[in-house]
């Protein structure tokens, strides 16, 4: 959703819409080509595989290997 400064916030819900699931099996990580799941609280998909974390933007996954937050990138929070 765009906020006051131009930016949008990541969110699993958009217009009452959710990432659920069953969409979120059809798609698989573009690097290593593992499977997905969404990592709650933080609205970001995670790869089962590479651990790489991807954004949620107005409820739809960005996919963009460039975009994603790398398993060693300093700050991260590990999974539980």
């Amino acid at each position: 959703m765009p906020v006051s400064d131009g930016s949008y916030k990541q969110s699993s819900e958009f217009d009452g819409r959710v990432l659920d699931a069953q969409k979120l099996e059809q798609l698989a990580c573009p690097v290593c080509f593992g499977a997905l799941r969404l990592d709650a609280p933080d609205p970001q998909i995670l790869c089962i595989g590479c651990k790489r974390r991807y954004p949620l933007i107005d409820g739809i996954p960005v996919l963009i290997p460039e975009r994603a937050i790398a398993p060693d990138a300093p700050g991260r929070n590990e999974p539980s």
